[in-house]
């Protein structure tokens, strides 16, 4: 198991293979570094989550969804609360179905239950569970979860490539995204820890890129050695946000000036970036995930072994092409 963050003297812990994203979700606890969202390398819809600590199962909900969406989704969601031996706060656990029942004392990386497809996500967001650490009065208010402090190694960058178009090898299609590789992307490694590297200040520190870009407001680049002063974050040779603040290793930023993903010629809705670990590295390189504009916008168009370009336009320059 892995250290992901702590709180309130809980620390949380994550699958050492498990892959994983402190801001790349649109929702509150991520734009504030308070949640963290846990992709287990099973990558299955059904397939197993684990307890992020060891306590006690105090609360089981069950969450009615609301209306169906484009891509298959399950009608409810749960949340689970499980409590450290004498604390009055809790770890909250979204998107699992429990096979614990309240009152189980649970070991950190005990199985909890199944990954479901909740109508929270949108069709790129891959198989995961949320996990924040709160209060227990606050379980039901998503506002109320604690910041939390994580420690991650400085990061050193290990390919010095930076391009504004990528040649990008495609692994796998599906009606979500694209899954690809290239050796185009510069690369950032902090610890065992790997990912698509990001660039802010005027000497260009580098860390992991940790967003979806650009379809969400805000994103994260972590791995960092020091403090930084407000500045640009850049990425592929472009300008995708700017940094304000700084939380211990991490590096939020919110988006800049608008500009688009183009693949093959085609505009897509963005790039989902986060912390990989080796058991997602593909021939030494992160995946790309490229997701389209719409559900299902790649099949048909794009199969596994095809290779197409990955761009980045300001939307007045697609403007002017046209």
């Amino acid at each position: 198991m892995r250290r992901v963050g702590s709180a309130a003297g809980i620390d949380l812990f994550a699958p050492a293979d498990a892959y994983f994203s402190y801001f790349n979700s649109p929702y509150v606890g991520h734009k504030q570094g308070a949640s963290i969202d846990i992709y287990p390398s099973h990558e299955e819809w059904g397939g197993p989550a684990y307890s992020p600590i060891a306590g006690q199962v105090i609360r089981v909900k069950k969450m009615r969804m609301g209306n169906e969406r484009v891509f298959p989704s399950d009608e409810t969601d749960f949340g689970i609360a499980i409590a450290p031996e004498g604390s009055t706060n809790i770890v909250r656990i979204l998107h699992c179905v429990p096979e614990v029942d309240e009152g189980t004392t649970v070991e950190a990386g005990q199985r909890l239950g199944f990954l479901i497809r909740s109508r929270y996500f949108n069709y790129w967001t891959g198989p995961h569970y949320h996990i924040e650490i709160m209060n227990a009065s606050d379980f039901s208010r998503a506002t109320r979860s604690y910041p939390l402090s994580v420690e991650l190694a400085s990061v050193q960058q290990i390919q010095q490539k930076s391009a504004s178009e990528l040649e990008c090898l495609i692994t796998r299609v599906t009606d979500d995204v694209i899954i690809a590789i290239t050796d185009d992307s510069p690369i950032a490694i902090s610890g065992d820890l790997v990912g698509h590297a990001a660039y802010y200040g005027s000497d260009r520190r580098q860390g992991i890129l940790d967003a979806g870009v650009p379809h969400y407001s805000h994103g994260g680049i972590l791995g960092l050695a020091k403090p930084v002063e407000e500045s640009t974050v850049t990425a592929w040779n472009t300008d995708i946000g700017y940094a304000v603040s700084n939380m211990d290793s991490r590096l939020p930023f919110k988006r800049g000036e608008p500009f688009q993903p183009i693949f093959e010629g085609e505009i897509i809705r963005g790039v989902s970036c986060f912390a990989f670990t080796k058991k997602q590295i593909v021939k030494g390189v992160p995946p790309v995930i490229v997701i389209p504009q719409q559900y299902g916008g790649f099949s048909g168009k794009f199969a596994e072994g095809d290779v197409g370009v990955l761009s980045f336009k300001r939307s007045n320059d697609i403007v002017k092409e046209q």
